[in-house]
C-alpha cells in the first residue's frame, strides 16, 4: 500500500523532470507541491512569465500554480498552451514526463483535476529513457561527403553541448548553429561556422544547401523553419542523445571545416564596430561590452527586437547558456530570466530597449523585495541621464554593477541605424516573425 499523497507523487515526478521552482499567484488558491520551493507573487500572469523564463533557462520545464486548479508547465515564453486534464493519479508519472511530446521548447497547462491529499497508487517518476532506443551510427563511407550540422538549443537542453563538440572534431564537420544555441562553440572555434536564423539569407551564406549531407539536431521550429534551411542534398534529423555514437568508427581526418560566407562577411563587417568609439555606442560595441563585463558562469538575456537581434549576431560568446535571446516575443522576459538568475546566485544582466514598465517594472520592485541584485541595461538612441559616459567605461561600469547589491538600471545611448550593416551583409531581418 502506498504511504505517500497524490500531491507528494506529483511533486516528486516534476522534480525527477527536471523543475526545482514553482510559482503561484497570490490568488491561485492551490496548496503547495511538496519537494519544491514555492514562489508566491501577485498575478497568474506574472508566475506564467517567471515560470516560462525558468524553463527557457533550464533542462526541465518551468512550473506555475494558476487559479482552477491549473498546472502550468513550460519552457518556451509566449507559447500558447496545450490544455489536458489530469484526472487519474496512475497517469502522473508518464504525463509529466512526456509533458514536451518530443518538442524542444512547449508550454501546457494541465488541469488537476485531483485531490493531492488522496493516498497515491504506488507508483515511482518516470523518466523517458531515449538512449534505450537504436544507437544510430553513420557508415565510415560517409567521412568524405562535404557534411555540416545544423544545430538548436534541444542540444543545451538535453546536456549533449559536449557529444556535439566530439562529433564535429571526430568527423571534421562545420557546425551551423541557431541563436537559441549560441555558445555551443566559442566564437573563434574552428567548428563554429556563424550563428543562423536571425536574417533572411543566414542559411544561404552558411552553405546548407551544397551541403551533401546535412545533420540537423536539437532545432526549435520557430527560430529555423524548415523551408528558410532545406538542403539540396541529404537532411539527417537526430536526437541530441545520439551524436556521441554518430561517428565513433571514422578516422578522425586532419582537416578543418573551411568557414561560410555567413561567418567572413559578418566577421569582416563588425570588426571596424568592435573597435569604434564614441558614444553612442554602436550596437557591436555595446555587445562586445557585455561580453567583456560578464564574469564566467553569468548571464546576459535580452528581450527579441533591436537589442535582443545584436546581443545574438555579435556577442563573442565562449560558454554555452551565457546568452539567451526568446524565439517569441513576451514583454518582460529578459527581466524575468535576470531574477530568476540572481534568485541561484547567477550574475545576470538584462538587455531592454524600452524603459522600465508594465511587467518589467513589476519584476524590478519584486527583485527589490527579495533582495535579489538584478543589473537592467536599456539601450537606445538618446537617453537622458545615461550612465555610461564614453565607450570605453561601458564594460567597466557593467562589471561594476554586477558586483554590487540591489536593483541596478543603467542606461546606456546605442544607436541601431547600424543594423543596416547587418541588412547589407545577410538580408532583412526575420527572427520572430514566425
Amino acid at each position: 500500500m502506498s504511504t505517500q499523497t497524490v500531491g507528494e507523487l506529483l511533486g516528486r515526478c516534476l522534480l525527477a523532470a527536471g523543475a526545482g521552482r514553482v510559482f503561484g499567484s497570490a490568488e491561485s488558491g492551490i496548496r503547495r507541491i511538496p519537494g519544491l520551493r514555492h514562489v508566491v507573487v501577485s498575478e497568474p500572469a506574472l508566475a506564467v512569465l517567471l515560470a516560462d523564463a525558468a524553463g527557457r533557462l533550464g533542462t526541465g520545464p518551468g512550473v506555475a500554480l494558476l487559479p482552477g486548479g491549473r498546472l502550468h508547465l513550460g519552457s518556451q515564453p509566449g507559447e500558447p498552451a496545450e490544455h489536458l486534464v489530469l484526472d487519474d493519479p496512475s497517469l502522473i508519472p508518464s504525463v509529466i514526463a512526456g509533458w514536451s511530446l518530443g518538442r524542444v521548447h512547449a508550454s501546457v497547462d494541465l488541469d488537476l483535476s485531483l485531490d493531492l491529499d488522496a493516498p497515491a497508487p504506488a507508483l515511482e517518476p518516470l523518466r523517458f529513457d531515449e538512449t534505450s532506443g537504436e544507437i544510430l551510427t553513420l557508415s565510415p563511407t560517409l567521412a568524405g561527403l562535404h557534411s555540416m550540422v545544423l544545430a538548436g538549443p534541444g542540444v543545451l537542453r538535453a546536456g549533449q553541448v559536449e557529444a556535439l563538440r566530439s562529433f564535429a572534431a571526430q568527423a571534421a564537420v562545420g557546425v551551423v548553429n541557431t541563436w537559441g544555441a549560441k555558445g555551443v562553440f566559442a566564437w573563434d572555434s574552428p567548428f563554429h561556422l556563424g550563428t543562423a536564423g536571425l536574417q533572411a539569407r543566414d542559411f544561404e551564406l552558411a552553405g546548407l544547401a551544397h551541403a551533401e549531407l546535412l545533420i540537423v539536431v536539437g532545432v526549435d521550429p520557430l527560430e529555423a523553419p524548415r523551408d528558410r534551411w532545406g538542403s539540396g542534398g541529404q537532411v539527417l534529423e537526430v536526437e541530441p542523445w545520439q551524436l556521441a555514437a554518430l561517428a565513433w568508427r571514422w578516422e578522425r581526418p586532419e582537416r578543418v571545416p573551411e568557414r561560410p560566407a555567413l561567418y567572413t562577411r559578418l566577421a569582416a563587417a563588425l570588426a571596424p564596430l568592435y573597435d569604434a568609439g564614441g558614444l553612442p555606442l554602436n550596437p557591436a560595441r555595446a555587445a562586445a561590452g557585455l561580453a567583456s563585463a560578464r564574469p564566467p558562469g553569468g548571464l546576459v538575456v535580452a528581450d527579441p527586437g533591436p537589442a535582443g537581434l545584436w546581443v545574438a549576431r555579435a556577442f563573442p560568446t565562449t560558454e554555452p547558456g551565457s546568452v539567451v535571446v526568446p524565439a517569441a516575443f513576451v514583454r518582460g522576459f529578459a527581466a524575468a530570466a535576470a531574477v530568476l538568475a540572481g534568485l541561484d546566485g547567477r550574475p545576470a544582466v538584462a538587455v531592454v530597449t524600452e524603459p522600465p514598465d508594465g511587467a518589467t517594472l513589476e519584476l524590478l520592485s519584486l527583485a527589490d523585495h527579495w533582495g535579489v541584485p538584478l543589473t537592467l541595461e536599456v539601450w537606445g538612441a538618446e537617453v537622458e541621464g545615461a550612465a555610461v559616459p564614453s565607450a570605453a567605461a561601458h564594460a567597466e561600469r557593467l562589471a561594476q554593477a554586477l558586483d554590487e547589491p540591489g536593483v541596478k538600471v543603467l542606461l546606456v545611448p546605442v544607436d541601431f541605424a547600424h543594423t543596416r550593416t547587418l541588412v547589407e551583409v545577410a538580408g532583412e531581418v526575420v527572427a520572430w516573425t514566425v
